[in-house]
């Protein structure tokens, strides 16, 4: 996954690492396969930027990939996938990769959010917070979430590391 999404892994490595803090700096960076079917392998690329502030013990994890719609998933080799593999918009990488062009996407999450089987989170204070971009250039997106990701959380821009 990692060599086929170079161009879009690398401009967020290079935007996002120097943000990390909180020991997200000492987790690398994942790329994750979690459906692999015959002809198709969909995986996900996440890096931890730093405990959310404001719920403890609670990750903000920003993801990178394609923009997914259920359009998509009605083409081969997608079409293997079927419509309750996925979310919809969520971002996915797919090995073949489609051909271009693409939408790509990343989305900055934290914090729990009601399962695909209910309407409500489980703890009754849980708070989710997610922010998502979109951009036809990797290079563009990683430039405008770090950005804007830095000004939803400024203490990613301070030297001092916790």
């Amino acid at each position: 996954m990692r060599t086929a999404y170079e161009d879009l892994i690398a401009p967020f490595e290079r935007a996002l690492m120097p943000l990390r803090r909180d020991g997200a700096d000492a987790l690398d960076p994942r790329a994750k396969v979690w459906k692999w079917e015959e002809n198709l392998l969909v995986g996900t690329f996440d890096l931890w930027l730093c405990n959310d502030p404001d719920r403890p013990h609670t990750w903000l994890v920003v993801t990178v990939g394609l923009w997914t719609e259920p359009q998509l998933f009605d083409e081969e080799p997608a079409a293997g996938l079927g419509h309750f593999d996925f979310t919809p918009h969520h971002p996915l990488l797919f090995l073949p990769r489609p051909p271009a062009p693409a939408t790509f996407t990343a989305r900055a999450q934290s914090g729990s959010f009601p399962g695909k089987s209910t309407s409500r989170t489980k703890a009754a204070d849980a708070i989710g917070t997610a922010h998502q971009w979109t951009a036809n250039d990797p290079d563009v997106l990683a430039e405008r979430v770090a950005r804007d990701l830095k000004l939803l959380w400024p203490h990613l821009t301070g030297t001092e590391r916790t």
